[in-house]
């Protein structure tokens, strides 16, 4: 009996360290990931004749319809940091007089509910849950250029991607992440070819 009991709380014990070590792993969590900061000084800047580049947000969220909110808060790289970022990377002052702001009017992401199926068909479809939407527009102008009353360039762009009802935390911040980077991509040249369009007479 007594050997039997021995064996019986060995048993036990190996048990016990098994369901600990399964406990440990059901609680780890996956690493958050980073995330590179977007940049843009790989591509040649846009020397303009002015003495001063100025970068002001003019953003605000509005009001949404029922099942649609704001997200920009939450993701890791926000569009006005972008914005922020491109007008920094982008934007050279090379001359003595005047001001170049760029204003940044909209940037947006917002996130709407979408129907999922119903039934017993929903227990075997894998919905798209989420649709995210990115807005961004911006306007440069310049002030203070002797001979110019009004000179300014203008850009907007907006860019959907849904999202799958089973998808992690990581999987979002990587959607978000990635609808920002490919709405900027779409930004830089549009941007870029209204400001030679527009204020030619001003780049160097």
């Amino acid at each position: 009996m007594t050997v039997a009991k021995n064996i019986f709380k060995a048993r036990r014990r190996v048990t016990l360290s098994l369901l600990a070590v399964v406990g440990l792993a059901a609680c780890a969590t996956q690493p958050a990931p980073k995330y590179p900061e977007l940049s843009y000084n790989h591509i040649p800047p846009i020397i303009l004749g002015v003495a001063e580049i100025q970068i002001i947000s003019a953003n605000s969220a509005t009001n949404t319809a029922t099942g649609v909110k704001h997200v920009e808060a939450q993701m890791p790289t926000a569009p006005e940091a972008a914005l922020r970022a491109w007008a920094r990377d982008r934007l050279k002052a090379n001359g003595v007089s005047g001001v170049a702001k760029f204003v940044i009017e909209t940037a947006s992401v917002t996130e709407t509910d979408l129907k999922k199926t119903v039934g017993f068909k929903g227990l075997i479809t894998k919905d798209q849950s989420h649709r995210y939407d990115s807005k961004v527009r911006a306007t440069l102008k310049l002030e203070g250029v002797p001979r110019v009353t009004q000179a300014f360039a203008q850009a907007e762009v907006s860019r959907s991607q849904s999202i799958a009802e089973d998808a992690t935390i990581n999987e979002r911040e990587q959607l978000w992440f990635n609808l920002t980077e490919a709405t900027m991509k779409d930004f830089d040249p549009i941007m870029a070819q209204s400001i030679r369009k527009h204020l030619a007479d001003f780049v160097r």
